[in-house]
């Protein structure tokens, strides 16, 4: 373990008491008695940095188990471990891994593993870490503690600063030198590390906990973010560069980012398997998404979204859940519970997985400038839908719910056959059964699985648990006229399988598509049913199908239903409903 040179060298330092000639003192940067300078302070130091070189951060992928971190390059090097203890998720930054845990802080290379420093961490948990490939400035303290404490740290081991602001501090990064520490959910105080004095302030009107690097840019923010450039001046009244994502409503409210003055828990729950992803880019005018892009996990469920309107474009169904993840450069870098990495193309291919070695309890990505490639491509949409819907999961079924809804306007032939497996799956909860049923009667295509779907009757023996769906596709056939249904709905009359709404929905059919050929049929199912139908829908069934005998039989039809309606043994709903079946037709005048 290497100790951190020079920190019993130096004294705690009040925020109060830094000397330096900025224009704002260490008491004044966290204090809301600050007076809005209008961007001018924070534009200035945006100036002084304009140059400055930001590298790109590791591409990596880590893990904590039970044993501690594990870690793997997302270009599949490097796989390394580190035992060690630890009380809260560590973050990556730059090229270094921070953690704490066993009363320390530590820092780990990346890439490989290996111990770069560790220190007391003063009973503070850790929130956050930036690095910039020189400095790391750590933030230590979270929702328990008093205050927060931020120490800044160079590659060497060397503090190089140690604050303890009041208000709790969010994720910082830093830029050659200065330090950006988000406070106060509108603040960002740019902190001279050299004399600890704060350089200025930017004072935004959307809420900031995080300061972040991502491709050789810096960007501040939470639900969205802004991005650190000639026009960061502008944030106070709303017109700095920013990053929206788009309103695309999805179950369970996924956010990009948590809020980043919580300590983040060593156990991922549920909030870490419904997240976003997404990376922004772009170096001048409005900062636009990776390949116009955007990932949102709901547990086992990877949706890829158009990053203008949100719109599904592909869909990644996994063996585990997810844990955590990153947008790359260009790409998508998804961890499982299982230890596995998978990686998804921005298009949705598969670029295979790689393996952490261990199941995990949380996971870090950071997306560095890898960029997804040479993955396989994804089938049509409607199938990878498919793939994610009929998982049998109680957890998932509101976002199969949300998938559903977005089959439904599909134009492909195989959402049909989706559609009617689904309905046809005696597991599938109630729920997505009635979705799928509604969404079937709407379809105005895949004729075939329709019909082959109405050849299937419940059989026990032969593995038939559910009858096909009669009722939506009675009401989807009827409204594309397709006649060759006729034969297969009239046997369905005729199953006692069948529920009353399905043979309600197939004698409305026949009304349109039966033939003479139905005759004998629709005789039996009449003749069985007018003196007994107790159920609405069996009453509608009769009615209806008396009104077809009179269409398709001509007069021995028209005689079957008045002896009916004639009968006293026929129901007296079904006699009023046929009364009008036998009316005889006017003569047309002239």
């Amino acid at each position: 373990m290497r100790p951190l040179l020079g920190l019993a060298l130096l004294p705690t330092l009040a925020l109060a008491t830094a000397c330096g000639g900025a224009s704002h003192n260490l008491g004044a940067a966290f204090s809301t008695d600050w007076q809005n300078d209008n961007g001018r302070s924070i534009a200035q130091v945006q100036q002084r940095l304009a140059n400055a070189k930001l590298p790109p951060g590791a591409a990596v992928a880590v893990g904590v188990t039970d044993k501690g971190l594990v870690g793997i390059g997302l270009d599949g090097s490097g796989r390394w471990e580190h035992a060690a203890k630890l009380d809260t998720r560590p973050a990556v930054a730059g090229q270094v891994v921070v953690g704490t845990g066993g009363g320390q802080v530590f820092a780990l290379d990346a890439k490989s593993g290996s111990q770069l420093w560790s220190f007391s961490d003063e009973g503070h948990p850790l929130v956050g870490a930036g690095d910039d490939g020189k400095t790391t400035v750590i933030s230590l303290g979270g929702m328990n503690s008093p205050g927060s404490l931020v120490i800044a740290v160079d590659h060497r081991g060397h503090v190089v600063r140690r604050l303890q602001p009041k208000p709790l501090v969010g994720k910082p990064a830093v830029v050659d030198g200065i330090a950006f520490l988000p406070w106060g959910d509108q603040y960002v105080s740019a902190i001279d590390l050299s004399s600890g004095q704060e350089a200025g302030r930017l004072l935004m009107r959307d809420q900031v906990s995080h300061a972040l690097e991502i491709g050789g840019q810096l960007y501040f923010g939470q639900r969205n973010l802004v991005r650190f450039d000639s026009r960061i001046d502008k944030a106070t009244v709303h017109q700095a560069d920013r990053v929206d994502l788009p309103d695309a409503k999805l179950p369970g409210s996924p956010e990009w980012f948590h809020d980043g003055t919580a300590v983040e828990k060593l156990r991922a729950d549920a909030r870490d398997s419904i997240r976003l992803f997404a990376r922004p880019t772009g170096t001048g005018g409005k900062p636009k998404l990776a390949a116009d892009r955007l990932a949102a996990t709901y547990f086992r469920i990877v949706l890829g979204l158009d990053g203008n309107d949100g719109s599904l474009r592909w869909v990644r169904a996994l063996p585990e859940n997810t844990l955590g993840g990153a947008a790359a450069a260009s790409g998508f870098a998804i961890c499982d519970s299982k230890g596995d990495v998978w990686r998804i193309g921005a298009d949705g291919s598969d670029a295979g997985k790689l393996s952490l070695g261990a199941a995990l309890e949380s996971c870090v990505v950071q997306g560095g400038d890898y960029r997804v490639s040479g993955g396989k491509a994804p089938g049509p949409l409607a199938e990878q839908i498919a793939s994610a819907v009929e998982l049998p999961n109680a957890e998932l079924v509101t976002i199969q719910h949300y998938l559903l809804d977005q089959l439904g306007p599909l134009k492909d032939p195989i959402v049909t056959k989706v559609l009617i497996d689904l309905a046809e799956n005696p597991r599938t909860p109630p729920m997505l059964l009635k979705d799928a049923n509604e969404l079937l009667a709407k379809r105005r295509n895949g004729k075939m699985y329709m019909l082959e779907a109405l050849k299937r009757h419940y059989d026990y023996l032969s593995g038939v648990l559910r009858p096909p769906p009669v009722a939506p596709l009675a009401d989807a056939l009827a409204a594309m006229g397709i006649k060759e249904a006729a034969p297969l709905l009239a046997e369905h009359l005729n199953d006692p399988a069948d529920s009353p709404a399905d043979i309600e929905h197939a004698a409305r059919a026949l009304e349109k598509l039966a033939t003479s050929d139905q005759y004998e049929s629709l005789k039996t199912f009449f003749s069985l049913y007018r003196a007994t139908a107790d159920e609405q829908p069996l009453v509608d069934a009769v009615v209806a199908t008396g009104k077809t005998l009179v269409r398709v039989g001509g007069d021995n039809g028209r005689k079957v239903v008045e002896q009916a309606v004639s009968d006293p043994l026929t129901m007296p709903d079904v006699k009023a409903g046929l009364a009008d079946a036998i009316k005889p037709t006017p003569k047309r005048k002239g």
